[in-house]
């Protein structure tokens, strides 16, 4: 028999134009510690992706962060510019290419600072379709711990079986001891409710417009 995870506490989970009007105070620790523990993954994986070290990658990070830190006070609400999704992209891109430098490997041209249009983006590159990839990457798991606040702990855990887990429909029914019926209504439900957060999520983006 399976033993039960039990889920995490909600931390009432502020919206992220909250979150991104708390950074502008850069002695809000608890706010950078959660955007911190909320992108390091996204960023780190993206400059994996451009085949840097994981050293290399976990630099990328934190000069991210700093160049985060010391943009935010000057954040310019203006639709009309750029998301911020973008902007985030448009620094760790430049963080990428200095460490690239660093490491004496060739830049490719379209990811110099020169090519960033009047807007503050940089466009048309492999690292934008990596960063498309990786920022839904991050979204769907983002989703995923919501999800886990908002059911029981036992559909989250055949969720985790058979979604996450790849088990099967019968593998799974043995293990909690119940029907293949009841695990297939279950996935069928959970998949559901996880499909609405990531629509009510892409719904919730961050401020459309920004300037360092």
């Amino acid at each position: 028999m399976v033993t039960l995870v039990f889920p995490m506490t909600d931390d009432s989970l502020p919206t992220r134009v909250s979150l991104l009007s708390r950074l502008r105070d850069l002695a809000d620790d608890t706010s950078w510690k959660e955007f911190y523990e909320r992108y390091r993954r996204f960023i780190f994986q993206a400059a994996l992706r451009k085949g840097l070290s994981s050293q290399d990658a976990e630099e990328v990070l934190q000069d991210t962060v700093v160049s985060v830190a010391r943009g935010i006070p000057n954040f310019v609400y203006n639709p009309a510019i750029c998301s911020f999704k973008g902007w985030l992209m448009t620094i760790t891109r430049r963080r990428v290419a200095d460490q690239l430098r660093r490491r004496g490997r060739q830049v490719p041209l379209a990811e110099t600072a020169g090519d960033i249009p009047a807007g503050g983006i940089l466009v048309d590159s492999p690292f934008e379709a990596a960063w498309e990839a990786e920022w839904e990457s991050n979204l769907i798991e983002a989703a995923i711990d919501r999800l886990r606040l908002t059911i029981s702990p036992r559909n989250y855990q055949i969720f985790d079986w058979t979604f996450r887990m790849g088990r099967s429909t019968q593998e799974t029914a043995a293990a909690f001891g119940i029907s293949a019926g009841v695990v297939r209504v279950t996935k069928l439900r959970v998949r559901l409710q996880l499909e609405k957060h990531l629509r009510q999520m892409r719904r919730e983006p961050w401020p459309e417009g920004c300037k360092p």
